[in-house]
């Protein structure tokens, strides 16, 4: 049975490779881009070594690391046909979360989640230093203070995505992580002679965040580490991804394109948003196909009819969100995508937030049962369809097409002033603010969906003006 994964490396992680790849290295020249420095070479020659000692000389024989603009990445030493393995890794060399010390893992709560438990397994071995059998591979992580994830983004750095969902999401991670270390600070002081005495949650939350970059499920009930998959580079458009061969025990990937001797070969790291990728790996794309808004839809407690649509929107599968008290925030989240055709019917913008505006837009019991009856009559899902009155459907997109500019405006504002943040970092390399590059393109890729979106919904409000023109004139 094999499962497959995306959303697992970080283009700026450095890590080795198996045995085969690295023994090329010594001999086989990429291309300038592709240089070796001196000390990232040795760390090569003695993860090479290392990959030897475990059996990992068959794991690849097509590709070879080195550097890209972007930090370690792996490189074809040959030709390599669409639909070839370029890659495989046998189970021995992945780590899962059950590899820790078995004293740890009888002292952990149940409620400890796999990523804290590898970022344990980092602490650990980390601490063990040279003499830790996975030492080699531990010295090519990303080391303390290297990473960009917007979990480590200073507060006036996170300001500048305070209206991306990327700024609630990092609040919220940032938390998962401060609970996960209290949860497993008692064990740490239980166990110095594993940990050592120096852990603390600034030094967790660089283990957590590093594991983060590169761990993925691959379709089984456990998380796992792939050294070596590390080096691969994400392209938005690649349709490569890690594979998992339960009854082989090992990790595989198949390319998915031709590549020349010498190209730079990559993997998907999944269909991922600059939001995901800026929080979960610590770099964006300049252009980022799969970027992504969170719209906000909910309905007013000054509604007279707010029981009643709630009543409504959950009867048929659309759940609003509950505040920490308890109570129902009578609203929920969507995702809108980029819409690529403004005569098109408005994908990117979800069926299900359409509905939600149209039944916000309801001003009578008979409106919402008229809705409810149509639901049953088809596939039960609400308000799916354009409403019959034309004037009602205007002003369920007149709804939509309010928050799109609003957000429009607020995202405008962002740019502006991360474009003074950024400015100068052109003329000056060594003034470069990475993380403001990274925040300027969440916030330029939100403001391409919505005014993609935006633009829809005004040729969509159009065609209905006219539509009820004509009636009038008729």
């Amino acid at each position: 049975m094999a499962g497959v994964w995306g959303g697992t490396w970080s283009r700026v992680r450095c890590i080795g490779g198996p045995s085969a790849v690295c023994a090329s290295l010594r001999t086989h020249v990429v291309s300038p881009v592709a240089q070796v420095h001196a000390e990232v070479q040795q760390d090569q020659s003695e993860f090479v070594t290392w990959l030897q000692g475990r059996g990992e000389d068959d794991a690849c024989s097509a590709l070879t690391v080195g550097m890209s603009t972007h930090g370690r990445a792996l490189f074809a030493t040959r030709p390599i046909e669409a639909g070839e393995r370029v890659l495989r890794v046998s189970g021995n060399l992945i780590i899962t979360p059950d590899k820790l010390p078995m004293e740890v893992l009888e002292l952990l709560p149940k409620g400890v989640s796999e990523w804290a438990r590898l970022a344990l397994f980092l602490l650990a071995e980390q601490h063990i230093g040279q003499a830790s059998e996975w030492a080699p591979y531990i010295r090519c992580l990303p080391p303390y203070g290297s990473l960009h994830s917007t979990v480590f983004w200073k507060k006036e750095e996170m300001e500048m995505v305070r209206y991306s969902s990327v700024h609630r999401e990092t609040l919220q991670r940032k938390a998962v992580i401060g609970a996960e270390f209290a949860s497993v600070l008692p064990v740490l002081q239980q166990c110095p002679h594993i940990f050592g005495d120096q852990v603390t949650h600034a030094s967790f939350k660089h283990a957590y965040a590093t594991e983060g970059c590169h761990v993925g499920n691959c379709g089984l009930q456990w998380l796992m580490q792939v050294p070596f998959v590390d080096f691969f580079n994400h392209d938005a458009e690649c349709q490569a991804l890690l594979s998992y061969d339960e009854e082989k025990a090992c990790a595989e990937v198949v390319a998915d394109r031709n590549y020349a001797a010498g190209a730079q070969v990559f993997i998907s790291y999944g269909r991922l948003p600059n939001t995901i990728l800026a929080l979960d790996f610590g770099f964006t794309l300049p252009f980022n196909p799969h970027d992504q808004v969170e719209v906000w839809m909910g309905l007013s407690r000054r509604d007279p009819l707010r029981k009643s649509k709630l009543s409504l929107l959950h009867t048929h599968g659309m759940p609003t969100l509950l505040h920490t008290d308890g109570s129902d925030s009578g609203g929920n989240s969507f995702h809108i995508r980029e819409v690529k055709s403004v005569i098109g019917r408005g994908k990117g913008i979800p069926h299900a937030l359409r509905a939600f505006a149209r039944v916000l837009c309801a001003t009578s019991t008979h409106e919402l049962t008229e809705l409810g009856a149509e639901a049953g009559r088809h596939d039960g899902r609400l308000a799916r369809r354009p409403l019959k009155s034309c004037s009602k459907e205007t002003q369920a997109m007149n709804l939509l097409l309010a928050r799109f500019e609003s957000l429009i405006h607020q995202h405008s504002i962002a740019a502006l002033q991360i474009a003074e943040a950024c400015r100068g970092t052109k003329q000056s390399p060594a003034k470069k603010k990475p993380n403001a590059e990274m925040a300027s393109d969440v916030v330029a890729g939100e403001l391409r969906v919505l005014y993609s979106a935006a633009a829809w919904i005004r040729h969509h409000y159009t065609s209905i003006s006219v539509l009820t023109t004509s009636h009038a004139v008729v």
